[in-house]
Parts: structure tokens; sequence; C-alpha cells
């Protein structure tokens, strides 16, 4: 699980900075390729993420200032929850949240 976990902490790293880096009017605009504004997409892949390692809780709207904190918290809940299961369901839990971290990214340039 390290290469998979290492990855994961990069992203998170790469997020949390892009997303802090958003401006309002940034937010309301889809990114370079996206059909969808900023905003929708990170509440998409909130919802992503809870689902893969929060057992689908619903994430609260909390506003613009806490998406990023919010991001970083679920994934970080998720990659306690994997490294608690067996090695094989674990990888695959952060493997999950890797794609699910990296497509947001993207979604965001």
């Amino acid at each position: 699980m390290n290469d998979t976990t290492a990855d994961l902490e990069t992203e998170v790293r790469r997020l949390r900075v892009r997303i802090i880096g958003l401006t309002p009017t940034q937010l309301a605009r889809p990114g370079e390729g996206a059909t969808v504004p900023r905003r929708q997409a990170i509440a998409e892949a909130l919802a992503e993420i809870s689902s893969i390692g929060s057992d689908g809780r619903a994430v609260p709207d909390v506003g613009d200032q806490s998406l990023a904190d919010q991001v970083v918290v679920l994934i970080e809940t998720g990659m306690r929850r994997a490294h608690a299961l067996e090695p094989e369901g674990g990888e695959r839990i952060l493997s999950r949240l890797l794609e699910a971290a990296v497509d947001l990214r993207r979604r965001l340039a």
C-alpha cells in the first residue's frame, strides 16, 4: 500500500493548493475541457470520495471556504479505513481514492 498511499498523499497536497487558489469566479466556471462548474465538480467528487471511503455519508455544503478541507478530510478518512482492512481490500480502496483525486484535480484545471 505504500506506493499508492504516497501517490494519494501527493494528490491531497495538490488538491488542497489547487482548491484554495480558486477564486469564487473560477469556482463558478468549468475547468479546461470540463462541462460543469468547478464548484459542482468538487461537490460531485466529495460525494464519490465519501462513497468510497466513508460509507457514503452525506457531505454537507459548508461553503467555498471549506471545500479544500472537506476534500482532504474525506480522503484521509478513506485512507485510514483502507489501512484498517486486509491488504487486498485496502489497496482497492486506496486505488479508487487515488483515481477520484486525480480526476478531480484534472477537472479543476
